[in-house]
């Protein structure tokens, strides 16, 4: 039988301490996606936090109704700017549930279930392997030496393909030099991390990190906000860039050069990854602000403000992930959007559901797809 509790040695000194830091204001209650969503103390990071010190204090007992709590945070860190106490909630929750799982705590079944498809087939969608590197070019389905990696992502190769052949596209006009690991990629480990699987990522790590070594790899560039923030927090030795970067710098230099006319009112999506956990805000916006015809306007809460799309909660409970969505396109429909834009495959994916959840007759592209659009023909 598992441990019915959590102690400050299984959770470790410095996330005890920010367990303690709260202050109880509820600063934090009105950015939470689920809270917003529930009304329950319980699914806001006041809540789980102060479930945590219940744990730690020995007034609570580990139940599998008080683990789903713990399991329902999206990781999305909006409470972190509005904390005045500066408690990391993302930190501190990621290692409560790795803490449970080295207690040998099961995982709730839809993060058991992901967690079996990423050992199994080393993908959260649980597709065979050989689909990942379906989609590609013959001449990109195997991996060459070259020093900047495209790496796609589970996401893009399994769940959104098309996209991944608009940026093909978009850099095959811009001549850059790439290469893809195709047959050989796999999932970054970020899925893992997150449920607090960290020996299942850490060997997941390891095998792309030997890959990268592999083939001369010193850059590696992905669509997916994820991927690039487990590149920077567990790899070593890599540079690692999101493609809206590498994009904008590309237009900037004249290498990509839109001019066809892409007549919509468009509202940009800070997804939290993008924008809390990466800081990236800017350069999404410079790409879409140099598409001819484009009027770019603003959520009322945007950049390290922006409010979450409920991605995370995808595994957990597609359709909380989608009523938190839906929240998200209905707000862009009141500012008047036509189209939102996202930079981030979950939050693309997600926002889509919540649109045909919500009603709502709006438009989900990724930024690669409007920015091809002023290329076709070019």
């Amino acid at each position: 039988m598992a441990p019915k509790t959590l102690t400050a040695a299984d959770l470790g000194p410095k996330e005890t301490d920010q367990a303690y830091l709260c202050a109880k204001c509820g600063m934090c209650l009105q950015v939470c996606p689920t809270y917003q969503l529930t009304g329950r103390e319980a699914m806001c990071p006041r809540g789980r936090v102060q479930l945590l010190r219940g744990l730690l204090e020995s007034r609570l007992e580990l139940t599998d109704n008080l683990r789903d709590m713990i399991y329902t945070c999206c990781g999305c860190n909006a409470c972190y700017v509005n904390c005045p106490s500066g408690v990391d909630v993302e930190k501190l929750i990621n290692e409560a549930r790795a803490a449970m799982r080295a207690k040998g705590v099961e995982l709730p079944a839809g993060q058991e279930a992901m967690r079996s498809r990423l050992a199994d087939v080393s993908n959260p969608f649980g597709l065979d392997r050989a689909e990942r590197a379906a989609w590609l070019p013959p001449e990109l389905r195997k991996p060459r030496t070259a020093e900047t990696c495209l790496f796609m992502g589970c996401s893009i190769s399994f769940a959104n393909n098309k996209t991944g052949k608009t940026i093909l596209r978009i850099l095959e006009k811009a001549g850059v030099d790439f290469m893809l690991l195709g047959e050989e990629e796999e999932c970054c480990g970020d899925p893992l991390v997150r449920i607090g699987e960290t020996q299942l990522a850490e060997a997941m790590i390891e095998r792309n990190q030997a890959r990268f070594r592999r083939y001369g790899v010193r850059r590696i560039v992905t669509p997916c906000a994820g991927c690039v923030k487990s590149f920077r927090r567990h790899y070593g030795g890599f540079e690692s860039r999101h493609l809206v970067e590498w994009i904008a710098d590309l237009i900037d230099e004249g290498q990509i050069k839109p001019r066809k006319p892409v007549g919509r009112k468009v509202i940009y999506f800070d997804g939290c990854d993008m924008g809390r956990q990466l800081g990236i805000y800017e350069p999404p916006r410079r790409i879409l602000r140099a598409i001819p015809g484009i009027e770019l306007i603003e959520y009322d809460k945007s950049r390290e403000f922006g409010q979450c799309c409920g991605g995370p909660l995808i595994s957990y409970d597609p359709e909380m992930a989608s009523a938190v969505s839906a929240q998200r396109v209905a707000e862009a429909a009141e500012k008047g959007a036509e189209t939102i834009a996202a930079a981030c495959p979950t939050c693309f994916l997600n926002l889509r559901s919540g649109g045909q959840a919500s009603g709502q007759r709006i438009d989900v592209q990724d930024v690669m797809a409007l920015l091809y659009r002023s290329l076709k023909g070019d």
